[in-house]
């Protein structure tokens, strides 16, 4: 139930035109990190949808997720100037069955912010620079007044430009968490440069993967999966927006001792068979052959692993044609072209130059050929 509560409130949680507010500051006398994310709504307001906060001396590092009371109680657009903003533990968040409604527990842990003025510089309205307001815990029936300060802002507006701001990540694991390490310039996207491993005892920097050039994926940016069948966690970094392309596409580290080793492992919807110890990539490709005929050209990149290590075997590509069913082995043109390509297009009119062509010479493929190409990498 917890789960199929947290989905249904992250269905809202990642709209366009978001920003990401970090604040520090104290609950009692424990220093605490809040992350606010907010919209644009459709009048133009800031709107906060969610949150998350973490006791930064907590050795588990565990990251709470806060709900926002509009979102569940009653709409965000009621009140032209709200002055206050509720956040609930998603702890204290239940489905009524009958009722059919997401609810609110009475005696529920939340954080009640006060006297909000939304601010405005350069064109762009930013939630202020220190919360204000309480803490209080259902179990304990106790309230505790917080202040917090602003620390950073992460937004895609294009004037707005900021390098090496950390984002800590939702994906954790016993001893370690992981930050997102972001970089923007003007009227650029925000990019995913790098990942950081931090010891959670102490905070100590263990590991800083970097030289990395992904979209911006917020608090989703790492996975952590099994990827060598010995039963431990590894590392997976999303190089895509969800839903930018079909097909998951990750870039996988091996996870040796709490140091991530990258591989070598290469397309999309990686599978891994523990039975024979492999993976296989996939990367397909939509085209037209001479004949006008619509086919998938797919390749698959088959690795093993064998002494901690993922060893390339072969690659082995096939041409599907739509209207026959007919299957046959590319050629080396087709098989040339798809490598050209990014991973998985999959569009309705296939003659689209779209994010999931890549760039060769100011170029794109299209239609079994280079062409004058403007790649929008959303």
């Amino acid at each position: 139930m917890r789960n199929l509560l947290i989905s249904l409130l992250l269905i809202i949680s990642f709209p366009a035109l978001s920003s990401i507010y970090a604040y520090k500051g104290y609950i009692a006398d424990n220093p605490i990190m809040l992350y606010l994310e907010s919209s644009l709504n459709e009048v133009n307001k800031n709107q906060v949808n969610k949150g998350f906060w973490v006791y930064q001396n907590d050795p588990e590092q565990q990251l709470n997720v806060l709900s926002a009371e509009c979102e569940f109680i009653r709409s965000c657009t009621e009140d032209d100037h709200p002055t206050s903003l509720v956040l609930y533990d998603n702890q204290d968040i239940y489905l009524d069955n009958i009722l059919h409604k997401i609810k609110v527990k009475d005696s529920s842990h939340y954080f009640k912010f006060i006297n909000m003025h939304i601010e405005q510089a350069d064109d762009q309205k930013f939630l202020p620079e220190t919360l204000t307001g309480y803490w209080f815990d259902g179990k304990n029936n106790q309230q505790y007044s917080v202040v917090l300060q602003k620390q950073f802002v992460i937004n895609d507006q294009p004037n707005t430009e900021f390098n090496q701001i950390e984002l800590l990540q939702l994906e954790s694991l016993d001893k370690l968490y992981f930050t997102a390490v972001l970089l923007k310039q003007k009227n650029d996207k925000i990019k995913l440069v790098g990942i950081n491993v931090y010891n959670k005892k102490n905070h100590k920097l263990l590991q800083h993967i970097q030289n990395l050039n992904y979209s911006y994926n917020k608090f989703n940016s790492i996975i952590m999966q099994d990827i060598n069948f010995d039963g431990e966690p590894d590392l997976a970094i999303k190089k895509y927006h969800f839903n930018a392309r079909s097909g998951d596409n990750y870039d996988y580290y091996l996870n040796d001792n709490g140091k991530f080793k990258a591989t070598n492992l290469w397309g999309s919807d990686i599978y891994f068979n523990n039975k024979d110890k492999s993976a296989t990539g996939t990367k397909r490709c939509y085209d037209y052959d001479e004949y006008e005929q619509k086919i998938i050209i797919q390749i698959d990149s088959v690795y093993h692993y064998r002494n901690k290590h993922y060893i390339h075997k072969k690659n082995q590509c096939q041409t599907h044609y739509f209207n026959t069913n007919v299957i046959r082995q590319c050629t080396e043109n087709e098989y040339n072209a798809c490598l050209l390509k990014r991973n998985n297009i999959i569009f309705e009119n296939p003659h689209y130059i779209g994010e999931d062509n890549i760039y060769h010479k100011n170029m794109a493929w299209d239609r079994g050929k280079l062409v004058d190409g403007v790649i929008y990498d959303d």
